[in-house]
């Protein structure tokens, strides 16, 4: 179609002026935050979320692709206040504009903290703070693994506690990133080397102090997991006292610091030595009790004897028979095997070689194979032959066979 040369403005297509608008758009709206309610709220197959965002006047389409993957246990519903961030674009088919959301948040609640609720509750229903499945630290560990940086205050502080305690016990240090991406995969390849190789009584994974975008590895599920399947005693020292993640509540012990948990897994010699004394005072009082009810046993035991005298000499000879005859027993027993002995000793002497040669018998064997010879076949004619006497032997050549 033509247009007189005279038209007072350009003229665009709708294809022509809807990319203009989006680009307008996408310019000055590619990162905002919208405040709304959700209104029909939908998760496709594809796992992207379509909804609407509205308040008292306006409303806005949204949708936010990979909604599944990012949060994977559904928080948000209709009605839901949350905010929204991300971009503005322009759905050219349709003509319309919608926020493509980056990130949800319900009002009021953080992504982290809504995950770390959710995860929570999730673990908690599964049993995996149970009580039950806590396990004892040991009373005296001999070798100690460290799950942390192994830069930082945290390392040296822990270090510090146990060698001050004990000088001579061991410890092994597992280097990990204790935040980013990395983080959660090498807090649970830790826990497994460890469980693997079983080199360890107790693990201790440590961390200093830091927000909660820096802790949230130790909220992840995959830690929450490993530290539960662990057989091997896992004390957590992540944060400061008023830090809790999930495996503070999964883990068997929980220390309010990384400095705490190593004072908690070596205890004071001195505290050592308490306990053993008070062992020991507990084992002395429980041997004197024993000791004075087997005396009284003793003295009733003697009062009942002195009072059954006549009882003991009446059967005194009557043990006396019975050792004579034990002893009668034992000396006929002791000889019948000394005879029998004596005739498996004659007969390993008549079936010793050394005998057999010393009364004029001889053994031949070929000099080429050493093979004994015990039939003239086995030889031939010029064939040579030792002969094994008694005392000594002989260098013989076959000059002729017989057979038998």
């Amino acid at each position: 179609m033509e247009y007189p040369s005279d038209w007072p403005i350009r003229i665009f297509t709708v294809s022509q002026l809807t990319l203009r608008i989006r680009d307008a758009l996408s310019r000055q709206f590619r990162d905002v935050a919208v405040e709304g309610e959700i209104s029909n709220f939908k998760v496709y197959p594809s796992g992207h979320l379509y909804f609407t965002l509205k308040d008292d006047s306006s409303s806005l389409k949204a949708v936010m692709f990979k909604y599944q993957e990012k949060y994977p246990d559904s928080f948000i519903k209709d009605g839901a206040a949350v905010i929204c961030r991300g971009r503005v674009d322009v759905y050219e088919k349709r003509g319309e504009y919608r926020l493509l959301a980056d990130e949800i948040e319900v009002k009021g609640r953080g992504l982290l903290q809504m995950r770390f609720e959710l995860l929570k509750e999730k673990l908690f229903k599964e049993g995996l703070f149970d009580a039950a499945h806590k396990l004892p630290l040991p009373l005296v560990p001999r070798r100690i693994g460290i799950v942390t940086s192994p830069v930082g205050a945290a390392i040296r502080d822990m270090l510090k506690i146990i060698l001050g305690k004990y000088g001579n016990v061991q410890v092994l240090i597992y280097a990990v990133h204790v935040q980013g991406d990395e983080a959660c995969g090498e807090v649970v390849s830790a826990i497994e080397h460890f469980n693997r190789e079983k080199n360890v009584d107790v693990i201790i994974l440590g961390r200093g102090g830091g927000s909660v975008e820096d802790l949230s590895c130790f909220n992840e599920e995959a830690v929450a997991r490993a530290i539960h399947a662990s057989a091997i005693p896992i004390v957590s020292g992540i944060g400061h006292e008023i830090d809790f993640t999930i495996a503070d509540f999964v883990a068997d012990v929980r220390a309010p610091t990384p400095t705490a948990a190593a004072d908690m897994v070596v205890r004071e010699k001195r505290e050592l030595a308490e306990m053993l004394r008070g062992a020991q005072q507990r084992l002395v009082g429980s041997m004197k009790k024993r000791l004075e009810a087997s005396k009284l046993v003793l003295l009733k035991g003697l009062v009942e004897l002195k009072e059954k005298r006549d009882f003991i000499v009446r059967y005194k000879m009557y043990l006396d028979d019975l050792s004579n005859a034990l002893q009668h027993r034992f000396v006929l027993l002791f000889r019948e095997k000394k005879t029998r002995l004596q005739g498996y000793t004659q007969r390993l002497g008549d079936l010793n070689p050394e005998n057999i040669l010393k009364r004029g018998y001889s053994i031949t064997v070929r000099q080429d194979t050493l093979a004994v010879v015990s039939d003239a076949v086995q030889v031939s004619t010029g064939d040579r032959v030792a002969v094994r006497l008694h005392r000594g032997s002989l260098d013989c050549t076959v000059e002729a066979t017989e057979p038998g």
